[in-house]
């Protein structure tokens, strides 16, 4: 072999090693380290689509729009042919709650790849955002089917069958995106789902004429979300949806409280009379 063809094969395969790097900075969230790899692949090889495409997603999880747009669209006129920079740009179309410009964008991609498991996930969640839960709780479950392994797709089937009203379903499958989250930010998000499931269980369930058999189980309820909600914060997951949920734990368990007033909280959510 010649000098210069085995000199591009070394560049390429250092490209290949930062983008590796890339990607596990991205899964435990590391952004700096995960930018550093990503522009390190795309100094050795300029417009390399994976490096593009990881650098496009580390902007878009920091929460910078533009450059995040930017990297996808250069993306998508560098390599038409790939999926890529389209389901960048539905990614930051959703983000933006565009849903239907989101949609073009997945379809588009698909047809670039036809069966794709992300893209197909990534439609799923369209109508997710769009509240067709049936749909989206459907696509779901035919991908949990296929890769039962991925916990992200439990927790989002989770989220459709709360959204369709199946609450001990969506209770099981946010169960199994649980055990079956690899990431601190899958991990992060299932736990969040699982607290926003049992409030959902915990609505309407005490009965004032029968306090002492209906409160528990809901204080208990409650208790776990809360528990849920503190380890999502652990993980670093600070969202508005888990401010939300808080707000929601303090608003229900205020409630309990209320038709429930010769009632207190105890441990671990067990209920007991005052005095």
């Amino acid at each position: 072999m010649s000098v210069l063809p085995l000199l591009l094969l070394l560049v390429g395969c250092g490209a290949e090693r930062d983008v590796t790097r890339g990607r596990a900075a991205l899964d435990e969230g590391d952004m700096v380290r995960a930018e550093a790899a990503f522009r390190a692949a795309l100094d050795r090889e300029p417009g390399h689509p994976e490096a593009l495409y990881g650098l496009g997603w580390t902007w878009h999880l920091a929460g910078q729009t533009d450059e995040a747009r930017t990297a996808f669209e250069q993306l998508r006129v560098a390599h038409p042919e790939s999926p890529l920079g389209y389901r960048g740009l539905g990614s930051v179309a959703m983000a933006e709650g565009n849903l239907p410009a989101a949609r073009r964008s997945f379809q588009a991609a698909l047809e670039r790849a036809p069966g794709d498991l992300e893209i197909r996930h990534s439609l799923a969640l369209v109508d997710l955002s769009a509240r067709n839960g049936e749909a989206a709780a459907q696509a779901l479950e035919a991908l949990c089917a296929e890769v039962p392994e991925r916990g992200e797709l439990h927790q989002a089937r989770a989220e459709a069958l709360l959204l369709v009203d199946r609450g001990e379903d969506a209770l099981a499958a946010a169960d199994l995106a649980l055990a079956r989250s690899e990431t601190p930010r899958s991990s992060a998000l299932a736990r969040l789902t699982r607290a926003r499931v049992l409030l959902s269980l915990a609505g309407g369930r005490v009965d004032p004429a029968d306090c002492a058999g209906t409160a528990p189980p809901v204080y208990a309820w409650l208790e776990e979300a809360d528990r849920m909600l503190d380890e999502a914060v652990a993980l670093q997951a600070g969202t508005p949806e888990l401010t939300s949920a808080r707000q929601t734990v303090l608003r229900r368990r205020g409630h309990v409280d209320d038709l429930c007033p010769g009632l207190r909280t105890g441990a671990r959510g067990k209920a007991f009379p005052d005095g």
